[in-house]
């Protein structure tokens, strides 16, 4: 029974290097696996993560990931890395690495186990597909299966190869989500100086939909002409995105001071105040807030850099205080598509067997990682989902040679 699966990336090489005894072909466009792969974790592949479960995992269909998942878990995907020689190692915040902190080792010792089960193809664009024939068909070749494996990602990072050309094949055949873009930066309604371009801070951001609260994160945040970016950003992302798509409001609230509660901010401020009642409200904040960000801070405030600590009103640090703890970003657009991390959107799981990955449309059609409606949070978690649906359609195909 010959198995054609289509892609090279995380999802392709999980399947090969998990499908023993099975007759495996990879095609992939690229001229090498895993390219995506390299890219991962800023090089240095978060492959998992020590926090793990389905609050982590965006899909229309909600607890289509569920199953996979516990059938095959993060601490299940360690083990299995270990055996192959990968040891791991994770940060505070459970962001699970190899300890080389190389993405290129993971693609590396992937490829030599995926190359023990499978032959690869590279080089080789497929321009359409044939369900019913079978058939998988480049500019000059026809590849005949008995059963095909769609792993050829979603539409980010399209340099990569996960261009989103098999949702255009197969989208009369097989019904598609609405595909956009996340893990990446948003542009802003209100802006921040280019004075403070650059500027990191550790700060908590609140995520609102419709005047809703969604999710908050603690993490870095970074301030850029066009709007927000930083792990923050990333780790809410997904349901920036997904509310972006479906045309609804989206703002967040940004806490400058996440270790502070109001009050005891407003006490620190005013014990400041009151010690250097000569001093500048910009000199003021120096020791409090990174330089870069105080004008636009007091700006947004109403408060002039320059304003004596002795002339602060009472309504002057009432302003103050709530923008240091709550101070509003409306979401416009995604500012960067190209380099998004990951896609929502993708295959209806709605018409995929959660157990198996197989097509309730195409007996002989699986799909796994990306290229389904299933995205991951910032963290490892859409490696971690490559590798759960993969081995969940492995071991389905391999029941079929039983």
């Amino acid at each position: 029974m010959k198995v054609f699966v289509l892609g090279g990336g995380v999802a392709g090489l999980a399947f090969a290097s998990l499908g023993r005894d099975l007759d495996i072909s990879v095609i992939d466009k690229n001229k090498e696996a895993g390219r995506k792969l390299l890219a991962t974790g800023n090089g240095r592949c978060n492959f998992t993560n020590q926090n793990f479960g389905m609050d982590f995992y965006q899909s229309d269909n909600k607890n289509f990931p569920k199953k996979a998942l516990e059938a095959f878990t993060n601490r299940d995907l360690i083990d299995y890395f270990y055996r192959l020689g990968i040891d791991s190692t994770y940060l505070p915040s459970g962001r699970t690495y190899p300890t080389t902190m190389s993405a290129k080792t993971v693609r590396d010792i992937l490829y030599l186990e995926a190359n023990k089960n499978a032959s690869f193809i590279f080089d080789e664009e497929i321009k359409d597909i044939d369900l019913r024939k079978k058939l998988l068909i480049s500019e000059n070749n026809k590849y005949k299966y008995d059963i095909l494996v769609i792993a050829s990602g979603g539409i980010s990072l399209p340099k990569s190869g996960s261009d989103g050309s098999v949702f255009k094949i197969l989208r009369e055949e097989i019904p598609v989500r609405k595909l956009t873009y996340a893990i990446t930066n948003y542009k802003t309604k209100e802006k921040f100086s280019k004075k403070a371009k650059g500027t990191k801070i550790t700060g908590k951001v609140s995520l609102f939909v419709d005047n809703k609260f969604i999710k908050a994160s603690i993490d870095d945040l970074i301030f850029q002409d066009y709007g927000l970016t930083g792990t923050s950003i990333f780790n809410i992302s997904n349901e920036i995105s997904l509310a972006l798509r479906d045309r609804k409001k989206a703002h967040v609230l940004v806490d400058f001071f996440p270790n502070y509660s109001k009050k005891d901010l407003g006490k620190r401020l005013g014990d400041l105040l009151e010690r250097n009642p000569n001093r500048k409200i910009s000199e003021i904040l120096l020791g409090l807030l990174n330089e870069r960000i105080i004008s636009d801070i007091l700006k947004r405030s109403s408060i002039a850099d320059d304003k004596k600590a002795n002339k602060i009103s009472n309504g002057d640090m009432d302003t103050l205080l709530r923008n240091l703890k709550t101070m509003k970003f409306t979401i416009e657009d995604i500012h960067d598509k190209t380099n998004a991390q990951v896609s929502l959107g993708g295959f209806d799981t709605k018409f995929v067997d959660k157990t198996t990955m197989k097509s309730k449309i195409y007996d002989d059609v699986y799909i796994i990682g990306e290229a389904l409606d299933v995205a991951g949070s910032c963290g490892g978690y859409n490696i971690q989902w490559a590798f759960s649906s993969a081995i969940a359609a492995v071991k389905s195909i391999r029941s079929l040679n039983v």
